[in-house]
């Protein structure tokens, strides 16, 4: 083997080594709001809302808080919500928020509401309509799936428990790919975390506080601020 070929086969046996480990986040953007809207262990209400100051969370920045800068690189973040229809300033604050994710570079995949008739079960005994959202889950099982050739570590933050089988499925058919759980704060996902084989990671306060987007975010257009996202003012 000539010595110029076997310095080329060096250099890409090098490169390969090196390669940093391909990370995509997929972020369940109900679950992770909810997480932040009720501390379910709050000991008053006020406590309970303890968490509702960081709805303005740049999820580009969190999901870099569980790789490994060395090894690692966060490719892509795939965001998975829902724009509430029925009411007109949740629906506006929201559209704020996905805004400025996608300017953060965010991938934004919206599913949507559907009415569903649900039985009383007080005494009125009477059928009212719920709204129910739609497709969420669905689209993030599809993702894992959709994106396997893109990412060699998979991260899922959610506390869902339905995407097990999914997470199953994919340890069955792709071994070589790693998958880890990331909890929202304030709960808990024992069945995803047996699913990732124990990969889990969980979301603190300081993560929150650490991984605010800025207020306003100036928007630039050939080189000039052409507008400003402005975070909800009850968002506080």
């Amino acid at each position: 083997m000539s010595t110029e070929k076997l310095q080329t086969e060096n250099a890409s046996v090098t490169r390969d080594n090196h390669r940093r480990i391909r990370v995509i986040a997929l972020i369940d953007g109900f679950n992770l709001y909810h997480a932040l809207d009720r501390f379910e262990g709050g000991l008053d209400e006020a406590d309970r809302a303890r968490y509702q100051k960081y709805k303005w969370l740049c999820l580009t920045s969190l999901a870099k808080r569980f790789i490994a800068s060395q090894t690692e690189e966060l490719v892509s973040v795939e965001y998975f919500t829902t724009l509430p229809t029925w009411d007109e300033a949740k629906r506006l604050r929201h559209e704020t928020f996905v805004s400025a994710q996608r300017y953060m570079g965010v991938h934004v995949t919206l599913g949507e509401f559907k009415k569903k008739a649900v039985l009383c079960r007080a005494r009125c005994r009477q059928d009212f309509e719920i709204n129910v959202e739609k497709r969420t889950d669905v689209n993030i099982a599809l993702a894992i799936f959709d994106h396997a050739e893109r990412y060699d570590k998979l991260l899922v933050l959610t506390a869902d428990s339905d995407q097990v089988p999914a997470i199953e499925l994919l340890r069955r058919l792709h071994p070589q790919k790693k998958v880890a759980v990331v909890i929202p704060i304030g709960r808990s996902a024992k069945e995803l975390k047996k699913a990732c084989g124990g990969n889990a990671y969980k979301i603190t306060e300081d993560h929150l506080s650490q991984c605010q987007l800025p207020n306003p975010i100036p928007i630039f257009k050939d080189g000039r601020q052409v507008a400003l996202i402005v975070k909800p003012t009850t968002w506080t």
